[in-house]
């Protein structure tokens, strides 16, 4: 049976090419599901942190790969639920989770804080 795309952009097998191709797939749920892939190539993931769509940000925030400076620039997304799920990344500097436990919004103040660094 022929995979789909979907099952091949969340498969942690696929090459890092096939990968880079899908990241720009017109459907959505393909661009999530390459940018919660833990094999996504950090260029991919910087990539998928500009998409229009939140979904797709918000698995870029919640991948440990994320590069640092990507989840920083998350830290300011316009989503709120991209920002609380970014909040629960372990990889995230102590001092945005600081940030993030101030935000306007309860539910990233409650994510924060939840995450156990603060």
């Amino acid at each position: 049976m022929e995979k789909t795309k979907w099952d091949l952009a969340s498969d942690p097998d696929t090459s890092t090419e096939t990968l880079a191709g899908l990241s720009s797939d017109q459907d959505w749920m393909v661009r999530s599901a390459v940018a919660k892939n833990r094999s996504t190539p950090k260029e991919v993931l910087r990539k998928l942190a500009r998409d229009r769509e939140w979904t797709v940000r918000n698995n870029v925030a919640s991948n440990p790969d994320t590069p640092e400076d990507v989840l920083e620039q998350l830290s300011v997304d316009t989503d709120w639920l991209v920002r609380s799920n970014l909040a629960r990344n372990s990889h995230l500097k102590l001092g945005t989770v600081e940030e993030l436990s101030e935000d306007k919004v309860y539910t990233v103040r409650k994510s924060a804080i939840e995450s156990g660094r603060i």
